[in-house]
């Protein structure tokens, strides 16, 4: 059956990330046991082969089924295919006896039948789509969009966009299909698969303007052959259209997005509200895939970090404008951390508070127990005195105010102190 879900959080949890590896299920690869060979003579890496024996089968298999595949290939050489996926296995704790390696990219849902990333794949090696799949026929089952403030119904269903056309020195003004009208269209023609629409950033845009009719003939049981099927006869091309029941529609939403409360209630009834939260534990475990220990990056505890940062936040503003663990899973070195504050964390809760920035140096512990300015503040300030600028204000009373700045020098006495 269809689903309808909104992915919802504060910024850097991953929402768009899911988007991609969830894309990876409406993608069709076809490819041939020839290009697996060519494959493995272009680069003899038996996780590259791996992969590629997987996505021959969309994306997943058993153990024994992938061993036997690599063995009919006639490669010339012995391949222990367990051995190939507990080495590369993203999974937590590590198998007794097993010493990992990179890129971890194999992970398992059901005992036995194997997975690949290929977020992870496409990470470890950038050119792994052109080197070793440029031969394979790919077919997306999928549409991707971003929502914002121009997008329109025309854009998303059918609408009358003008277009040149060159041979005939026109200009044609008859209805084109939308994204979502297009994929529809080609869903209906192949009701055996699984097709799927994605919207990044959903509270963006006019949802009432995007959708239009389109917001009750998505609802799961008015789809196309199910008890309640509606069909609506569409405004531009005066023909019926409904939507089939083998299309999902999967969006993100930023709670720290201020245009959140204005869509909330329009798409609570037609959609699941997933909520993905700021995950210390995800940074522990990217950086331990990685042999990085998050809790000692030169000297600094990143977790006990990232938890203070987010529990000052919560008690100054809420929980939906939180730090997303995102922002951290890079971080390798103690500039990384140093750089993430200045570049990302500062400008972020600059953002967030906005009409009252002094918050910022509580939320990096950068005074001391008297409100004085710490030596090794990260979010420092100078005082503006009126009197020092002006000799004269006539009526006016201008009172001083602080300048804030971000630290040039972030240390690790600086970082130590957020959560010390």
């Amino acid at each position: 059956m269809a689903e309808n879900i909104i992915f919802y959080g504060p910024p850097g949890t991953g929402k768009t990330y899911l988007l991609q590896s969830l894309m990876n299920d409406y993608i069709d690869y076809d490819i041939n046991d020839a290009q697996l060979r060519s494959a493995y003579t272009l680069e003899s890496k038996d996780w590259i082969l791996i992969t590629m024996v997987l996505l021959q089968n969309q994306g997943k298999m058993p153990t024994k089924d992938i061993q036997t595949k690599v063995d009919s290939l006639g490669l010339g050489v012995t391949i222990n295919v367990a051995a190939v996926l507990d080495k590369h296995n993203i999974e937590q704790p590590p198998i007794p006896g097993v010493t990992r390696e990179q890129p971890r990219i194999f992970f398992t849902t059901n005992p036995g039948e194997w997975y690949v990333d290929l977020i992870r794949v496409q990470q470890a090696r950038a050119d792994f789509f052109k080197k070793f799949l440029s031969t394979a026929g790919v077919t997306k089952r999928y549409d991707f969009v971003t929502f914002h403030q121009s997008y329109s119904y025309e854009n998303f269903i059918e609408g009358i966009r003008p277009e040149y056309i060159s041979a005939t020195k026109s200009i044609d003004y008859s209805p084109k299909d939308g994204v979502f009208k297009s994929l529809c269209d080609r869903a209906a023609g192949h009701k055996e698969k699984p097709y799927a629409i994605f919207i990044d950033e959903i509270n963006r845009g006019n949802i009432s303007e995007i959708f239009g009719e389109l917001i009750s003939l998505i609802e799961i049981d008015k789809r196309e052959g199910e008890t309640g099927a509606l069909s609506v006869v569409l405004p531009y091309s005066k023909t019926p259209f409904s939507v089939p029941s083998n299309i999902n529609v999967y969006g993100t939403m930023n709670t720290a997005d201020r245009s959140i409360d204005q869509i909330d209630i329009a798409l609570r009834r037609r959609f699941k509200f997933r909520p993905m939260l700021p995950s210390a534990k995800v940074i522990e475990e990217e950086l331990d895939l990685q042999g990085i220990d998050a809790h000692n990056i030169g000297g600094i505890d990143l977790i006990k970090l990232f938890n203070a940062l987010n529990a000052r936040i919560e008690i100054l503003l809420d929980s939906q404008h939180l730090l997303g663990h995102a922002l951290f899973i890079g971080c390798k070195t103690l500039d990384d951390i140093a750089n993430v504050i200045r570049n990302s964390v500062v400008p972020l809760l600059e953002e967030y508070f906005y009409d009252d920035v002094q918050k910022i140096q509580m939320v990096f512990n950068d005074l001391d127990d008297n409100g004085d300015l710490r030596i090794t503040a990260i979010y420092k300030h100078t005082d503006l005195v009126a009197d020092d600028y002006f000799s004269y204000t006539g009526d006016y009373m201008i009172d001083d105010k602080k300048h804030f700045s971000v630290s040039e020098n972030i240390t690790k006495d600086s970082l130590e102190q957020i959560y010390v």
